[in-house]
Protein backbone atom coordinates (compact mmCIF):
# COMPACT_ATOMS: atom_id res chain seq x y z
CA UNK A 1 0.00 0.00 0.00
CA UNK A 2 1.43 3.36 -0.97
CA UNK A 3 2.03 5.94 1.72
CA UNK A 4 0.37 9.39 1.46
CA UNK A 5 3.78 10.82 0.58
CA UNK A 6 4.43 8.53 -2.38
CA UNK A 7 0.90 9.18 -3.59
CA UNK A 8 1.61 12.86 -4.21
CA UNK A 9 5.17 12.82 -5.51
CA UNK A 10 3.94 13.15 -9.08
CA UNK A 11 3.34 16.36 -10.95
CA UNK A 12 6.41 18.33 -9.87
CA UNK A 13 8.94 17.01 -12.37
CA UNK A 14 10.88 20.17 -13.08
CA UNK A 15 11.81 20.79 -16.68
CA UNK A 16 15.44 21.36 -15.75
CA UNK A 17 17.05 23.93 -17.93
CA UNK A 18 13.82 25.55 -19.11
CA UNK A 19 14.77 28.94 -17.71
CA UNK A 20 18.19 28.72 -19.28
CA UNK A 21 16.84 27.58 -22.62
CA UNK A 22 14.66 30.65 -22.82
CA UNK A 23 17.82 32.72 -22.83
CA UNK A 24 20.07 30.78 -25.17
CA UNK A 25 21.06 33.93 -26.99
CA UNK A 26 23.44 34.15 -29.90
CA UNK A 27 25.81 36.51 -28.16
CA UNK A 28 29.30 36.35 -26.70
CA UNK A 29 29.74 34.00 -23.72
CA UNK A 30 30.31 36.91 -21.34
CA UNK A 31 27.25 38.82 -22.46
CA UNK A 32 25.12 35.67 -22.40
CA UNK A 33 26.27 34.89 -18.86
CA UNK A 34 25.34 38.39 -17.72
CA UNK A 35 21.96 38.16 -19.44
CA UNK A 36 21.25 34.81 -17.82
CA UNK A 37 22.20 36.13 -14.39
CA UNK A 38 19.98 39.19 -14.82
CA UNK A 39 17.05 37.09 -16.04
CA UNK A 40 17.47 34.66 -13.15
CA UNK A 41 17.50 37.52 -10.64
CA UNK A 42 14.36 38.97 -12.19
CA UNK A 43 12.59 35.63 -11.86
CA UNK A 44 13.66 35.31 -8.23
CA UNK A 45 12.49 38.81 -7.40
CA UNK A 46 9.19 38.25 -9.16
CA UNK A 47 8.56 35.03 -7.22
CA UNK A 48 9.42 36.77 -3.95
CA UNK A 49 7.22 39.74 -4.83
CA UNK A 50 4.23 37.59 -5.78
CA UNK A 51 4.36 34.77 -3.23
CA UNK A 52 6.47 35.62 -0.17
CA UNK A 53 4.69 34.41 2.97
CA UNK A 54 4.05 36.68 5.98
CA UNK A 55 4.88 33.75 8.26
CA UNK A 56 8.13 32.72 6.58
CA UNK A 57 11.08 34.17 8.47
CA UNK A 58 13.35 33.27 5.54
CA UNK A 59 11.38 35.16 2.90
CA UNK A 60 12.98 38.01 0.93
CA UNK A 61 12.03 40.99 3.08
CA UNK A 62 12.87 43.43 0.29
CA UNK A 63 9.29 42.74 -0.79
CA UNK A 64 6.04 42.89 1.15
CA UNK A 65 4.50 39.67 2.38
CA UNK A 66 1.59 38.25 0.39
CA UNK A 67 -1.41 36.50 1.92
CA UNK A 68 -2.43 33.28 0.17
CA UNK A 69 -5.66 34.86 -1.03
CA UNK A 70 -3.67 37.58 -2.80
CA UNK A 71 -1.24 35.38 -4.74
CA UNK A 72 -1.49 36.06 -8.48
CA UNK A 73 -1.66 33.18 -10.96
CA UNK A 74 1.53 34.45 -12.62
CA UNK A 75 3.44 33.45 -9.47
CA UNK A 76 3.31 29.82 -10.61
CA UNK A 77 5.50 30.36 -13.67
CA UNK A 78 7.78 32.87 -11.93
CA UNK A 79 8.43 30.61 -8.96
CA UNK A 80 8.80 27.45 -11.04
CA UNK A 81 11.41 29.10 -13.26
CA UNK A 82 13.15 30.70 -10.28
CA UNK A 83 13.49 27.29 -8.64
CA UNK A 84 14.71 25.67 -11.86
CA UNK A 85 17.34 28.36 -12.24
CA UNK A 86 18.60 28.31 -8.64
CA UNK A 87 17.48 25.19 -6.78
CA UNK A 88 16.67 27.45 -3.81
CA UNK A 89 13.98 25.74 -1.69
CA UNK A 90 12.37 29.09 -0.93
CA UNK A 91 11.14 29.23 -4.50
CA UNK A 92 9.82 25.65 -4.35
CA UNK A 93 7.92 26.60 -1.19
CA UNK A 94 6.53 29.75 -2.76
CA UNK A 95 5.59 27.74 -5.85
CA UNK A 96 3.68 25.43 -3.51
CA UNK A 97 1.78 28.42 -2.13
CA UNK A 98 0.90 29.61 -5.63
CA UNK A 99 -0.22 26.13 -6.70
CA UNK A 100 -2.23 25.80 -3.48
CA UNK A 101 -4.00 29.07 -4.28
CA UNK A 102 -4.76 27.70 -7.77
CA UNK A 103 -6.22 24.55 -6.15
CA UNK A 104 -3.54 22.37 -7.75
CA UNK A 105 -3.18 20.45 -4.51
CA UNK A 106 -1.13 17.45 -5.70
CA UNK A 107 1.41 19.70 -7.38
CA UNK A 108 1.43 22.04 -4.39
CA UNK A 109 2.14 19.12 -2.10
CA UNK A 110 5.00 17.96 -4.30
CA UNK A 111 6.48 21.46 -4.30
CA UNK A 112 6.18 21.68 -0.52
CA UNK A 113 7.80 18.26 -0.18
CA UNK A 114 10.70 19.32 -2.41
CA UNK A 115 11.33 22.32 -0.17
CA UNK A 116 10.76 20.32 3.02
CA UNK A 117 13.35 17.75 1.95
CA UNK A 118 15.77 20.66 1.61
CA UNK A 119 15.02 21.48 5.28
CA UNK A 120 12.92 24.60 4.63
CA UNK A 121 10.85 25.11 7.83
CA UNK A 122 7.91 27.02 6.32
CA UNK A 123 7.44 24.30 3.70
CA UNK A 124 7.40 21.63 6.40
CA UNK A 125 4.47 23.40 8.05
CA UNK A 126 2.32 23.42 4.92
CA UNK A 127 3.42 19.94 3.89
CA UNK A 128 2.42 18.76 7.35
CA UNK A 129 -1.00 20.40 7.04
CA UNK A 130 -1.66 18.56 3.76
CA UNK A 131 -0.38 15.25 5.14
CA UNK A 132 -2.86 15.67 7.96
CA UNK A 133 -5.66 16.19 5.48
CA UNK A 134 -4.68 12.88 3.90
CA UNK A 135 -5.05 11.26 7.32
CA UNK A 136 -1.36 10.82 8.17
CA UNK A 137 -1.39 12.73 11.44
CA UNK A 138 1.83 11.18 12.72
CA UNK A 139 3.71 12.48 9.67
CA UNK A 140 1.92 15.81 10.09
CA UNK A 141 3.15 16.02 13.69
CA UNK A 142 6.72 15.16 12.66
CA UNK A 143 6.73 17.94 10.08
CA UNK A 144 5.62 20.46 12.71
CA UNK A 145 8.24 19.18 15.14
CA UNK A 146 11.05 19.53 12.61
CA UNK A 147 9.86 22.95 11.49
CA UNK A 148 9.56 24.19 15.07
CA UNK A 149 13.10 23.06 15.77
CA UNK A 150 14.06 25.08 12.70
CA UNK A 151 12.60 28.23 14.23
CA UNK A 152 9.13 28.37 12.67
CA UNK A 153 6.71 30.22 14.95
CA UNK A 154 3.77 28.78 13.06
CA UNK A 155 5.08 25.25 13.56
CA UNK A 156 5.44 25.92 17.28
CA UNK A 157 1.80 27.02 17.36
CA UNK A 158 0.65 23.93 15.43
CA UNK A 159 2.67 21.70 17.76
CA UNK A 160 0.80 23.29 20.64
CA UNK A 161 -2.50 22.34 19.00
CA UNK A 162 -1.21 18.82 18.31
CA UNK A 163 -0.22 18.25 21.93
CA UNK A 164 -3.38 19.86 23.29
CA UNK A 165 -5.72 17.79 21.12
CA UNK A 166 -3.63 14.62 20.76
CA UNK A 167 -3.23 14.92 16.98
CA UNK A 168 -0.47 12.61 15.77
CA UNK A 169 0.86 12.24 19.30
CA UNK A 170 -0.34 11.68 22.86
CA UNK A 171 -2.18 14.62 24.37
CA UNK A 172 0.07 16.49 26.81
CA UNK A 173 -1.13 19.84 28.12
CA UNK A 174 2.27 20.68 29.60
CA UNK A 175 3.95 20.31 26.21
CA UNK A 176 1.05 22.11 24.56
CA UNK A 177 1.56 25.11 26.84
CA UNK A 178 5.32 25.03 26.25
CA UNK A 179 4.89 25.21 22.49
CA UNK A 180 2.11 27.81 22.67
CA UNK A 181 4.42 29.90 24.86
CA UNK A 182 7.21 29.50 22.29
CA UNK A 183 4.86 30.69 19.55
CA UNK A 184 3.60 33.56 21.70
CA UNK A 185 7.19 34.62 22.38
CA UNK A 186 7.59 34.76 18.61
CA UNK A 187 4.66 37.17 18.34
CA UNK A 188 1.75 34.82 17.65
CA UNK A 189 -1.45 36.31 19.07
CA UNK A 190 -3.54 33.15 18.74
CA UNK A 191 -1.02 31.18 20.78
CA UNK A 192 -1.38 33.72 23.59
CA UNK A 193 -5.17 33.43 23.28
CA UNK A 194 -5.03 29.63 23.50
CA UNK A 195 -2.88 29.75 26.65
CA UNK A 196 -5.44 32.09 28.19
CA UNK A 197 -8.33 29.78 27.24
CA UNK A 198 -6.61 26.75 28.80
CA UNK A 199 -6.23 28.60 32.11
CA UNK A 200 -9.65 30.26 31.84
CA UNK A 201 -11.67 27.09 31.20
CA UNK A 202 -9.92 24.92 33.77
CA UNK A 203 -10.53 21.71 31.81
CA UNK A 204 -6.90 20.76 31.14
CA UNK A 205 -5.27 22.55 34.07
CA UNK A 206 -6.74 24.01 37.27
CA UNK A 207 -8.62 27.22 36.54
CA UNK A 208 -6.34 30.24 36.99
CA UNK A 209 -8.07 33.53 36.24
CA UNK A 210 -5.07 35.85 36.86
CA UNK A 211 -2.93 33.85 34.44
CA UNK A 212 -5.76 33.76 31.90
CA UNK A 213 -6.23 37.52 32.16
CA UNK A 214 -2.50 38.16 31.66
CA UNK A 215 -2.46 36.09 28.47
CA UNK A 216 -5.72 37.60 27.22
CA UNK A 217 -4.16 41.04 27.78
CA UNK A 218 -1.19 40.09 25.61
CA UNK A 219 -3.42 38.67 22.88
CA UNK A 220 -5.61 41.79 22.95
CA UNK A 221 -2.53 44.00 22.61
CA UNK A 222 -1.70 42.04 19.45
CA UNK A 223 -5.19 42.55 18.03
CA UNK A 224 -6.76 39.15 18.73
CA UNK A 225 -10.53 39.54 18.45
CA UNK A 226 -11.43 36.38 20.39
CA UNK A 227 -9.29 37.59 23.30
CA UNK A 228 -11.09 40.93 23.27
CA UNK A 229 -14.41 39.12 23.61
CA UNK A 230 -13.29 36.71 26.33
CA UNK A 231 -11.57 39.38 28.40
CA UNK A 232 -14.63 41.57 27.94
CA UNK A 233 -16.81 38.80 29.38
CA UNK A 234 -14.51 38.45 32.40
CA UNK A 235 -14.67 42.20 33.01
CA UNK A 236 -18.43 42.30 32.53
CA UNK A 237 -19.10 39.42 34.92
CA UNK A 238 -16.28 40.06 37.38
CA UNK A 239 -14.69 36.66 36.80
CA UNK A 240 -11.31 36.82 38.53
CA UNK A 241 -11.27 40.60 38.29
CA UNK A 242 -13.27 43.56 39.58
CA UNK A 243 -16.36 44.10 37.38
CA UNK A 244 -15.94 46.99 34.97
CA UNK A 245 -18.72 47.42 32.42
CA UNK A 246 -17.01 50.38 30.77
CA UNK A 247 -13.79 48.45 30.09
CA UNK A 248 -15.81 45.45 28.94
CA UNK A 249 -17.75 47.64 26.50
CA UNK A 250 -14.50 49.11 25.20
CA UNK A 251 -13.15 45.65 24.45
CA UNK A 252 -16.42 44.56 22.87
CA UNK A 253 -16.39 47.69 20.71
CA UNK A 254 -12.84 46.95 19.52
CA UNK A 255 -13.89 43.44 18.56
CA UNK A 256 -17.07 44.70 16.89
CA UNK A 257 -15.06 47.13 14.79
CA UNK A 258 -13.17 44.10 13.49
CA UNK A 259 -16.40 42.38 12.50
CA UNK A 260 -17.30 40.28 15.54
CA UNK A 261 -21.09 39.92 15.74
CA UNK A 262 -21.21 38.64 19.31
CA UNK A 263 -19.18 41.62 20.53
CA UNK A 264 -21.41 44.07 18.67
CA UNK A 265 -24.42 42.52 20.35
CA UNK A 266 -22.77 42.80 23.77
CA UNK A 267 -22.12 46.53 23.28
CA UNK A 268 -25.79 47.10 22.52
CA UNK A 269 -26.83 44.92 25.47
CA UNK A 270 -24.71 46.90 27.92
CA UNK A 271 -26.17 50.20 26.79
CA UNK A 272 -29.73 48.85 26.61
CA UNK A 273 -29.50 47.45 30.14
CA UNK A 274 -28.64 50.86 31.53
CA UNK A 275 -25.24 49.71 32.80
CA UNK A 276 -23.71 52.28 30.46
CA UNK A 277 -24.98 55.62 29.23
CA UNK A 278 -26.41 55.56 25.68
CA UNK A 279 -23.55 56.14 23.22
CA UNK A 280 -23.18 59.27 21.19
CA UNK A 281 -23.86 58.62 17.51
CA UNK A 282 -20.29 59.59 16.67
CA UNK A 283 -18.95 57.08 19.21
CA UNK A 284 -20.80 54.11 17.80
CA UNK A 285 -20.08 53.19 14.21
CA UNK A 286 -23.41 52.51 12.52
CA UNK A 287 -21.79 49.48 10.89
CA UNK A 288 -21.63 47.82 14.30
CA UNK A 289 -25.41 47.70 14.51
CA UNK A 290 -25.50 45.52 11.40
CA UNK A 291 -23.48 42.89 13.26
CA UNK A 292 -26.03 42.25 16.01
CA UNK A 293 -26.41 38.54 16.64
CA UNK A 294 -29.54 36.89 15.38
CA UNK A 295 -30.91 33.55 16.49
CA UNK A 296 -28.74 30.80 15.08
CA UNK A 297 -25.55 32.87 14.81
CA UNK A 298 -22.52 31.27 16.43
CA UNK A 299 -18.91 32.27 16.98
CA UNK A 300 -16.04 29.82 16.58
CA UNK A 301 -12.71 30.85 18.16
CA UNK A 302 -9.49 30.57 16.17
CA UNK A 303 -7.89 27.65 17.99
CA UNK A 304 -7.10 25.18 15.19
CA UNK A 305 -3.89 24.62 13.25
CA UNK A 306 -2.87 27.30 10.81
CA UNK A 307 -1.09 27.21 7.46
CA UNK A 308 0.82 29.79 5.53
Amino acid sequence: MKSPVSKVNKGFALATGTAVALLALSVSPGAQENALAAASLNLQNECDRLAGSPSDNQRNKAFGAVETSEIAASAIDSCRLAFEATGNPRFAYQLGRALNKANEIDQAMSAYQTAAQADYPAAKVNFGILLGRLGDHRAEFEMYREAAQGGSVLAAYNLGVSYRDGIGTDADVSKALTWFETAAAGGDDTAAFNIAVIHDEGNLVPEDDPTAIAWYDLAVARGNVDAMVNLGIMLETGEGIAPDAAQAAELYAQAAERGDMFAANKVVELHASGRLAPPEVSEFDEGVTTLILKEGDMETPSILTKSI
